[in-house]
């Protein structure tokens, strides 16, 4: 196995509902950039107007399927909906074997500081199950507010979509030297930031992914985003672990 790219979405702003092509060609332009795989999370589900998630949820289960051990399902719940988000959660593990929960608290409209997001990080360290979430956008994702779950719940893998994105990707760096349970997506701090934090975070807290979405097939964003992330020194082993290791660690659970 290549390098996975951790952070995809299933659709496009202009299709936001499924793909448009099949697996195989989403695989064919990863595998342009020299990328073998990849994390196909919902876009749907990430608005708050989503009531439902369990269809979207099912689809990317279904179109990850098609390329079993190079793509990966996430799914996603609001955990403002109680009960409701907890059964889907349950759902998701034991009947897919779903292993990353995607959560973009400033497009659900929820706080990460909530009793509902507790009953989330809860239920999902209990079944094995990481939290991607988008974050560096205040005032409801910051680094520090996210790398709150790691300190209240130990053992909870949390990972930072976007390590802070521009602005705040040094409270992402600062939070995952403290916490070893918090995972760093490199997908949008610029180069000379993702130097520091490749010098300073274990890269088996290290992550890369593009953002982009099976729909639209951005092929520009996806070569920007690999190009500026190995344009960073760091030896073989390092980069191996980052582009590989730690990815397939968490999607096996």
């Amino acid at each position: 196995m290549r390098a996975i790219d951790f952070h995809c979405h299933y659709g496009g702003w202009r299709k936001k509902r499924g793909p448009e092509g099949s697996p195989e060609s989403l695989l064919e332009l990863l595998a342009r950039q020299e990328v073998g795989g990849a994390l196909i999370a919902p876009l749907m589900g990430l608005f708050s107007s989503c009531a439902e998630h369990s269809s979207e949820n099912d689809e990317i289960v279904q179109y990850c399927a098609r390329a079993a051990g190079r793509l990966f399902p996430a799914f996603s719940v609001n955990p403002l909906m109680g009960n409701a988000a907890l059964d889907e959660i349950r759902r998701c593990g034991e009947a897919h074997s779903a292993r990353v929960l995607k959560l973009h608290p400033w497009l659900q409209g929820f706080s990460v500081t909530s009793p509902e997001m507790d009953a989330v990080a809860g239920l999902c360290r209990e079944l094995g199950i990481a939290i991607l979430f988008h974050d560096g956008t205040p005032v409801y994702t910051h680094p520090l507010q996210i790398a709150r779950l790691c300190r209240d719940f130990p053992g909870l893998t949390v990972i930072a979509g976007h390590a802070g994105l521009g602005d705040l990707w040094r409270e992402a760096m600062l939070a995952a030297q403290r916490y070893p349970n918090l995972i760093l997506c490199l997908c949008g701090p610029r180069e000379a930031a993702m130097r520091e934090i490749v010098s300073s975070v274990p890269p088996e807290q290290l992550c890369v992914g593009s953002d982009i979405f099976t729909s639209e097939k951005d092929e520009a964003v996806l070569w920007f985003r690999w190009r500026s992330f190995r344009a960073v020194e760091m030896s073989e082993e390092t980069r191996r672990i980052i582009e590989r290791d730690t990815p397939l660690r968490m999607v096996d659970g």
